[in-house]
């Protein structure tokens, strides 16, 4: 495809850079432009090949010239990708300014089903489209959608240009399509926005139809009005934007969620706060001082976690509360904006009853640590809740090297506390939009405050959602903490219990192993999906539910979380193994062998299911099949490790069953040292390694007693990536997001 020459500069695209200059400084303002102009290239190359020259570009007329009939057109889709909260909507509105100075007119915004998230879009888009395209949201034209369009954006649609924001909601989409028939803008070039466009837009239904029939089961609501607005558009680019964007480059070819180009975000740059901060081993910030038990006693209706009025508050929450309350102090005292505002968010449950709980239970701690620290109690009170405060010193001190004495700090929050009024943001809240008072902000949600919102100053989190499965898009979805905020670094905190924390981890790695998979340039996608499972065919993952789909990632090492340990269940695995394995002595050696013999192996270390982690005794196997039958792969490495210090008796690990149930070993690091992982990758990269330890099995390491042999097998670092869906069965895999938060447990 030629390129056709483009504008790269117009009054609002540069007053766009300046101001984005002044906040994330000239060189990352600069990498946005840059992305920006190679989008609108593509969106001016693509609309000019599909529909005909001399609608957009330089020397565009922005007057549609050959009117599009029929199906949407084919080859229309875009992708713009990035990390959680890492500038996608700025380099949206970066990219949008521009295709106006390239005579695209109308501009279609689409955001997920949030009140919260909407009001913060359109408010976005419209502080800084200054000089350019006029903007307008869905709460303008909801009431008569047709005058509307006649009074407000006839003027503008072909001149300057309009832009219309509106949530993916079933009415609210089906008004957006009112509007676009009166104003008529199929007669100009229209560029269609669809920020987290895995979520929501895409049809649900197409594992029941590939089973039952199109005509028995109808696309899926919003996937139906995102199709007849760009139908009515027809001339039209449409663009993806999510964080999450495996389930869409790794379609089949002729899917129709396949972006025919792709446009990734440059790094963040070094003032972003993501998942290499949080979830790397012992970072110092994270907390996983909250215990199961306080998240299952906050959890339960009606605030019946004590009686009576005695709102208690569990240890993990009130440490959390005590950093943000210093935290929050240490920052009000050397701020440059005496406005500034700092948020704690309270994010454990969907159901409002138990925002309600958590904010009584808050709000009764504040009014009594405020009383307590200006003398209104006992002594003692006051004792305890200096107690309570240095605990939280000791921690931010951790991070925050030039913190105040604590005493400066407690004698300002005696001023400042009485103001750390709760705030529950779910459905029952009447206010449109986030809403924050300078200095401390306490919030409360649960969906609401999930996807794609950005919470101002945030400092402290407390997390507590525990997915029974989660994914790459569980975590995205409530990564509230990511984003630019390096000037809150030293006192940032993820307050949450460790098995979450194990889990985020994995999942962490997981994604970003497919990054890099995916490669620098997402045109030229230098990895062939493979798919496992046994009723799993490669032609079926386009009627997959792209959130369930999940991989094992290229170079990344897997272990089962819940293997098999007790006597009566491995004693004849233990005794076949050891007679197995023993030519295979050297400890340092990577010894050789076929994939058969790994896949033997194997089979004597069985272990259960675990929740959302990848590892599933069949699924690995196949794995392990795949790679010799699709990859070309026929042998691997085999590393035996019976312990140098014990003289081959074995290794001594500690039991630890996961408290809730979901498995013993939790993590990244498994069962092996991180030096014996490392080795495999850095010598035999392109091939697998199956590392095998020899636990002893003690009774005083709450083992049973007899000898067993674990499992890790690190994949190699090819240009296969192993696809796999948590379920086998197409009917189960439903879009279970629920933007709406519950009112009680369903």
């Amino acid at each position: 495809m030629s390129k056709l020459n483009i504008a790269t500069d117009g009054y609002c695209i540069n007053k766009v850079i300046d101001r984005l200059k002044s906040k994330i400084g000239d060189t990352a303002a600069e990498q946005l432009k840059q992305t920006a102009v190679e989008v609108v290239q593509n969106c001016v190359d693509v609309y000019s090949t599909t529909f005909g020259s001399g609608d957009v570009g330089t020397t565009g007329t922005g007057i549609v010239s050959q009117p599009h009939k029929g199906k949407i057109a084919d080859g229309t889709t875009g992708l713009i990708y990035g990390k959680v909260q890492s500038g996608k909507t700025n380099t949206t509105i970066a990219t949008l300014a521009l295709a106006q100075a390239n005579h695209f007119r109308c501009f279609i915004v689409l955001t997920s089903d949030n009140t919260c998230l909407g009001e913060q879009t359109a408010g976005r888009f419209a502080d800084q489209l200054k000089g350019g395209p006029v903007v307008f949201n869905w709460q303008q034209w909801r009431n008569d959608p047709e005058d509307f369009a006649t009074n407000q954006l006839l003027d503008y649609i072909k001149d300057t240009g309009v832009v219309l924001v509106s949530t993916k909601n079933k009415s609210h989409l089906d008004n957006l399509l009112k509007v676009l028939k009166s104003v008529k803008a199929s007669s100009v070039p229209t560029l269609i926005f669809d920020d987290e466009a895995d979520n929501a837009s895409p049809n649900t239904n197409e594992a029941k139809q590939a089973k039952k029939g199109k005509d028995t089961v109808p696309d899926s609501a919003i996937f139906e009005k995102i199709g007849n607005i760009r139908k009515e558009v027809a001339n039209h680019i449409y663009l993806q934007i999510t964080a999450t964007p495996q389930s869409l480059l790794l379609q089949n070819i002729n899917h129709p969620c396949k972006p025919v180009f792709c446009a990734a975000l440059p790094q963040p740059g070094d003032s972003y706060i993501g998942g290499d901060l949080f979830f790397s081993d012992n970072s110092k910030y994270c907390c996983t001082k909250v215990e199961l038990e306080e998240l299952e006693q906050l959890k339960k209706q009606g605030g019946k976690i004590n009686p009576g009025n005695n709102w208690d508050i569990p240890p993990g929450l009130r440490l959390s509360l005590c950093c943000f309350f210093l935290g929050s102090i240490y920052k009000i005292k050397s701020a440059k904006n005496s406005d500034a505002k700092y948020s704690f968010l309270a994010h454990i449950d969907h159901k409002r009853i138990t925002h309600s709980t958590l904010e009584k239970v808050i709000r009764s701690f504040v009014v009594e640590l405020d009383k307590a620290l200006r003398g209104k109690l006992s002594a003692t009170k006051r004792e305890e809740a200096i107690k309570w405060l240095n605990q939280a010193y000791t921690e931010l001190s951790e991070t925050a090297k030039n913190l105040s004495p604590l005493n400066d700090l407690v004698i300002e929050l005696e001023h400042e506390l009485r103001n750390a009024i709760p705030k529950v943001i779910d459905a029952s809240n009447p206010d449109k939009e986030l809403k924050y008072s300078p200095g401390m902000n306490i919030l409360i949600g649960g969906n609401r405050l999930g996807r794609g919102v950005t919470i101002e100053g945030l400092m402290i989190t407390y997390y507590g959602r525990d997915a029974k499965q989660k994914t790459m898009d569980t975590v995205h979805q409530h990564a509230r903490m990511f984003g630019y905020r390096q000037e809150l670094l030293d006192v940032t905190r993820l307050f949450l219990p460790q098995h979450i924390l194990e889990d985020f981890r994995a999942i962490h790695e997981a994604d970003e192993g497919m990054r890099q998979a995916i490669g620098d340039d997402p045109n030229n996608i230098n990895i062939q999906p493979v798919w496992v499972g046994s009723k799993l065919k490669p032609t079926r993952s386009n009627v997959l539910n792209p959130s369930a789909i999940n991989a094992f990632t290229p170079g990344i090492a897997i272990f089962p979380p819940d293997p098999l340990w007790k006597a009566s269940e491995i004693k004849e695995h233990t005794e076949h193994l050891t007679k197995l394995l023993e030519p295979y002595s050297d400890e340092d050696m990577l010894y050789e062998v076929d994939i058969d013999f790994l896949l033997n192996i194997l089979s004597y270390m069985p272990s259960r299911p675990a929740g959302n982690y990848p590892w599933e005794d069949k699924r690995v196997q196949e794995v392990l099949k795949a790679m010799k039958n699709t990859a070309g792969i026929q042998q691997g490495r085999l590393n035996v490790r019976r312990g140098k210090e014990t003289k081959g008796k074995g290794l001594r690990l500690k039991n630890r069953p996961a408290k809730d149930g979901s498995g013993t070993w939790r993590g990244t690091s498994g069962f092996t040292s991180p030096e014996w992982v490392n080795k495999a990758k850095q010598e035999y990269p392109n091939v697998p390694t199956l590392i095998v330890i020899l636990e002893q099995g003690r009774k005083e390491d709450d083992w049973e007693g007899l000898p067993f042999y674990l499992p890790t097998l690190v994949l190699p670092k090819n240009k296969f990536v192993f696809m796999f869906n948590y379920s086998d069965t197409a009917e189960e895999l439903e879009d279970n997001i629920d933007l709406q938060d519950s009112k009680t447990s369903t």
